[in-house]
Order: structure tokens, then sequence, then C-alpha cells
């Protein structure tokens, strides 16, 4: 099929510079940009001078399908990433059953293979999310699964996670970590500090962030192998990567929107809909965040997208659930929260949205706007500024704390592989 979008805005694939044009689609693949208003046989569509991205990539997201399914469906949650410019998603494992043995791996490989976006997935490294066997990383050879992760918990068993890192390594998988010491995170409320304190709450000190990552940069330069560090959230993390990338370690990591734009004292006005783990942090980690995204310290934005029943998020700050849905808001808070304050060029969140993520995940088609790369692309207007309206999301879930607040940059067309899977009536 031939598409032809044009009078569109975007940065050339050669030097990055800004360029007006349009764009040529043939068979599911970016064949060019040209001055050609018309091309005979196509679909053409007025891209209205909007700009023109390539298809945004969250390494992170929780569908909780199987097992789930009442918060989120592999099909609600595609829906919900195509709404927000999101052309590929990976998928964490901590559903019910964990992907662990062949029978659960192949139903979960049944379950995604024929999707309104990419579904990637992630394996776990240990049996049941429980930390005590290890999952063999031999059962993850599939082009799907890109790695392993225990997320939602720490791998507190430094052996196991020493042989997974290993065998991960020479399987070609990412080794995703959520760093936080369970042992130190006490009512598992919010973070540990003034706001805590105010609300009589014992909280989560950041201490149990930093000293888990301290041992997993350990393993990973003594080993010398890769370790990918899931949603950070400290200064202190921040701090140690650098220190790590510095010493040539094999680290990346990613930041969550909501680690950098909120902070603990959302939770005096959204309660529970600001609760997550790790927990918002101070003014001062989030500032360090925004600085590691702009020096390439943090090297992806990912949503952690995790979908709950409202019901689990009106309880008290200690009982209700962790997590939040962030896939059809991420862009709009980067630009609000990173463009606007001028802590990024547009062209840098981007990157950090859809180049570099496709670069830690081995995805060699996506991420650019290159000739012959495969044509997931994202139409957005960056003049439109909208306000959140939970009620009028994709996904099932409603938990997020960026209800009624006015953001910029609306997503209005999304394309995987060619074909439109969203787009907003105006277009």
């Amino acid at each position: 099929m031939k598409t032809l979008i044009k009078n569109i805005k975007y940065f050339s694939p050669e030097n990055g510079n800004v360029q007006k044009g349009n764009v040529k689609i043939f068979e599911g693949k970016i064949l060019g940009f040209t001055d050609q208003q018309e091309w005979e046989g196509a679909h053409i569509y007025e891209g209205k001078q909007q700009w023109l991205f390539p298809g945004f990539i969250d390494m992170h997201v929780h569908f909780r399908e199987p097992g789930g399914e009442e918060k989120e469906t592999f099909e609600t949650g595609c829906r919900a990433a195509l709404a927000g410019g999101y052309t590929t998603v990976v998928c964490m494992p901590n559903t019910q059953p964990v992907p662990d043995t062949e029978t659960t791996v192949k139903d979960l490989l049944q379950r995604t293979e024929t999707l309104p976006c990419n579904v990637l997935l992630m394996g776990s490294i240990t049996k049941g999310l429980e930390g005590m066997e290890k999952t063999a990383c031999s059962l993850y050879r599939h082009p799907r699964f890109v790695g392993v992760t225990d997320d939602g918990r720490p791998v507190t068993n430094a052996a196991i996670l020493m042989k997974t890192l290993e065998e991960a390594s020479r399987e070609g998988l990412m080794v995703g970590l959520h760093c936080e010491d369970e042992s130190m995170m006490f009512d598992r409320s919010i973070n540990q500090g003034e706001i805590s304190r105010k609300l009589k709450l014992q909280g989560v000190p950041a201490m149990a962030e930093a000293i888990m990552i301290h041992r997993d940069l350990y393993l990973a330069e003594k080993l010398d192998v890769p370790l990918h560090i899931q949603h950070v959230s400290l200064r202190e993390s921040v701090e140690l990567i650098r220190a790590a990338k510095e010493k040539g370690v094999k680290v990346t990591c990613e930041a969550a929107p909501h680690h950098f734009s909120l902070t603990e004292e959302a939770v005096l006005t959204k309660g529970s809909m600001a609760k997550m783990s790790p927990p918002l942090r101070t003014e001062k980690d989030v500032i360090s965040i925004q600085e590691g995204l702009r020096e390439g310290i943090v090297d992806a934005i990912a949503t952690d997208h995790a979908p709950h029943l409202l019901t689990d998020k009106i309880e008290d700050l200690i009982t209700s659930a962790n997590g939040i849905i962030g896939l059809e808001t991420a862009f709009a808070v980067g630009a609000t929260y990173l463009v606007d304050k001028e802590i990024l060029k547009l062209h840098q969140l981007i990157r950090l949205m859809s180049t570099e993520p496709a670069k830690l995940l081995g995805l060699n088609n996506k991420g650019s706007l290159a000739d012959g790369k495969d044509a997931d692309l994202v139409l957005v207007d960056m003049e439109k500024w909208w306000t959140v309206d939970r009620e009028t999301f994709f996904s099932k879930a409603r938990n997020t704390p960026y209800h009624g607040m006015l953001l910029r940059g609306c997503v209005t067309m999304t394309m995987v592989n060619g074909d439109i899977r969203y787009q907003k009536e105006e277009m």
C-alpha cells in the first residue's frame, strides 16, 4: 500500500535539522521525504504542519493479561499506547501466572501474536517472581522476548542475580532491575521525608533504592555484563549511575514521567493516585532526574504504565495499590515539563522516547525516520493544549495523578507498519 502524508514538520534523519515536506510510505516502510504533493494511487493525508516523529517505544508497561483482565488487557493496553503515540511496548511478567514455564510462555506468545501495536515481552528472573529459584533464560529464545526482570520486586538473592546476568548476556537478553530493598520499604506508602512525617507515615527511605543500585552496579562491573536499572527516582541513583558509566560499567537506565514532573507533595492533593513504587521524591530528586535525562545519564523515558481498579486506589496510602497509568499522557507530560521548561529540546525528548529505547532493545528498524525503516510513526499537534480527562482514556484504568491538568502536545495519528491504528476525529 502507498501512503503520502503531506505538509508535515520533522527532524531530518540525516542531520537533525527541522524540515518541512511530505513523507512517502510503501509496504510498511518509509520510502523517503519529498516535495511532491501528489502520488498516484496513494492514500493521501493532510499533515496540517504538524510534527512527524518515529513512533514512541515504551520499555516498561503492565498490561495485566493473563490474570488481571479486569484492570487491562493486551487489546485495551495497545489502544491506550496508540492514543499516546506508542507503536511498540514491552510488557512486564508480573501476571497470573508468571511466564516461567514452556506452557505459560507459549500461551503468552499466542496472546500477543496479533495486536494493534508491537508487543514485546520480558520473562522472569525467578520462578513466580518469588526470588527463590532462578528461571532459565533459555526459556525466552524467541524474538518477542527482549529481556528478563522481576519488576515490582527486587532480586535480593545476589547469587541468582549473578547467574542471571551471566546467562542473559550470553542469550542476548536485557536484565531489568527494580532496585528497592524490600527489608527497608517499611509501610510501603510514600517517600520517607517531610510529607510522610506530616501524614504520620513511616514511609520508604531513599536508601532502599540507593543500596540496591550500589550492589547491582558492583555486580555488573565485576562480571563485565550489561545491566538495565528501571524507574530511577533519586538524585543519588543518578550520581551512582553517572559514576559507573564513567568507569565503563555497562549500565543503562530509564526514568518515568511522574518522577521528572511530580514531587512527593502531589500526595497531599492526589492521594493514592500519586502512590507508586518507587515513590515520588523531593524537588531535588526531580531536578536530578531532569538533568540526567538532558545529559544522557538516564537513557530512556518509560511509563511504568500500571493499571488498577479504582477500588484498589481509594484506600489509605499504606494499603492502596502502587502504580499509575501513563501511556496516554507521557508525551504531553514530557513536552510540558521538559521541553516547555527548556530542560530538553524537542528532538531530545523524541530521542529519549523513541530512538534510544529502539537502540537499547536492539530494534534496528525502529526509532528513526530514515529511508527503509519501519513506518511506525506518530503525528503530533504541538500547538494544542488539552486538559487530561481520565474518562476519555482508551485504557480500562483511571488511576492517574494528571487528571484535570493542562498539558501541551496532542497525538493526532499513529501508524504501525504504515497502517493507521489511531486517528483523532479532526484528522
